[in-house]
């Protein structure tokens, strides 16, 4: 059996890994936001890079960065895209898309 000792004094930095829904969430917020905003922490996953995929597709520039992702929000203003877009088994992304490009104008395909 192991003994396990308390430590009298303990000064430490602890990051909790990113969450794959709050990065969806953040990234449609920042997408639709006007400006530049950076979400921090991201978690990179394959349905994270089809949501990416998807809004570059809709005018959206988002730049990876050290694990964080910058994306230049365009107040809501989406450009219709020139293909259907795919969001493999993405049903978070999916959900999120839905409501998210009935702000645009024209035909969306998803």
């Amino acid at each position: 059996m192991k003994q396990i000792r308390p430590v009298k004094n303990l000064h430490a930095v602890i990051r909790v890994p990113g969450s794959k829904s709050y990065t969806q969430r953040a990234l449609i917020a920042a997408a639709l936001a006007s400006g530049r905003s950076r979400v921090l922490g991201a978690l990179m996953s394959e349905d994270i890079e089809y949501l990416i995929a998807a809004l570059r597709a809709m005018g959206i520039i988002i730049h990876k960065n050290d694990g964080d992702l910058i994306v230049e929000g365009t107040g809501g203003r989406l450009t219709v895209p020139e293909a259907p877009i795919f969001m493999g088994n993405n049903g978070t992304g999916l959900r999120l898309l839905t409501t998210t490009v009935c702000l645009g104008r024209g035909e969306f395909v998803l």
